[in-house]
């Protein structure tokens, strides 16, 4: 009995090591993300209250101004095949990286409503942007655009909502990532691996350009990455927004939904929760759409995207 308490306990320490080990190598590879980096990448830059943003802008400067907020994980390289699309209908099209992401800033956080509400705001204010304008969020991105009409109606004409998150069925607060300790070395040792898998798969079924792993890799090689995905499940509530959502019903923003009826991370059942809280929200449905659809599905989503703007 003795010596099995003792293989047990030395197995624990056995594993608590190779834990800590893993978590100091992976920690160890990142690099900083500093001004020699970003003069490497190249790009637009602006500085805001919680750090520096990387941008892009293109398309007249006269013309109606489309801002464009990625989800979660994946930078603002998720329009690029949108984006032409878009610029041809006329508007001028602004992307950024979420701090934590791509090339901006990773600040400690909390990455909460603040945070990311205040990104928008320095945007707009940094590159003196005319309000009302459109906001198009997808993912998280979709959240994000929301809670900030919600406390910004003045500054937004029009939504678009590309499977936004807000009425998913799984709260992040039950995931082991919630777990002081555990969290951190789940998202530092497995973090990254997991983010890519969604690009992985649409590379794989020959409906991404090869080019996106290439560009995720990049940026996640820089430290702060992880940390902020993790921060964010644990501070900003994508599960659920729906107060959030119901303010915006109660104003004249104009909503378009964009949502794929095979999203498994986002359910298309969320466009029914939707419309109660917003009724005037107009649904288009890609069928067969995964949550990939921005980058596994661009064509069908540029379109959708740019019938939304147009009809108005």
């Amino acid at each position: 009995m003795r010596l099995a308490v003792k293989s047990f306990v030395l197995l624990v320490v056995f594993v608590l090591a190779l834990a800590a080990v893993s978590f100091g190598v992976t920690r160890a590879g990142l690099k900083d993300l500093d001004h020699a980096a970003r003069n490497e990448h190249g790009g637009s830059y602006l500085r805001t209250d919680y750090g520096v943003l990387s941008y892009t802008r293109e398309g007249p400067v006269d013309a109606p101004v489309v801002i464009l907020v990625h989800g979660f994980s994946t930078p603002k390289f998720v329009w690029e095949q949108a984006i032409p699309a878009v610029l041809a209908a006329g508007y001028q099209v602004i992307s950024f990286d979420h701090l934590g992401r791509g090339f901006s800033d990773r600040p400690e956080g909390p990455y909460d409503s603040a945070l990311y509400n205040s990104e928008l705001a320095g945007l707009i204010e940094g590159l003196n942007l005319n309000t009302p304008l459109t906001l198009v969020g997808y993912s998280m991105g979709g959240a994000n655009v929301v809670d900030f009409a919600a406390s910004y109606p003045d500054q937004v004409s029009r939504l678009v909502l590309i499977a936004p998150a807000g009425y998913m069925r799984n709260s992040p607060e039950a995931s082991p990532l919630a777990m002081p300790v555990v969290g951190e070395w789940l998202a530092t040792v497995f973090g990254t691996r997991y983010a890519r898998r969604g690009i992985e798969s649409e590379i794989n079924a020959g409906r991404a350009p090869e080019s996106m792993l290439e560009k995720f890799d990049e940026q996640a090689a820089f430290a702060g990455y992880t940390d902020s995905l993790l921060s964010t499940l644990r501070y900003f509530p994508m599960a659920d927004l729906s107060e959030r959502y119901r303010i915006v019903g109660g104003t004249d923003i104009d909503v378009w939904t964009i949502w794929g009826t095979a999203d498994e991370v986002v359910p298309f059942d969320g466009a029914g929760l939707m419309k109660e809280d917003i009724p005037h929200m107009k649904l288009t449905a890609i069928k067969n759409a995964n949550h990939n659809m921005t980058f596994g599905q661009a064509d069908d989503v540029a379109a959708a995207l740019v019938h939304a703007l147009g009809e108005g």
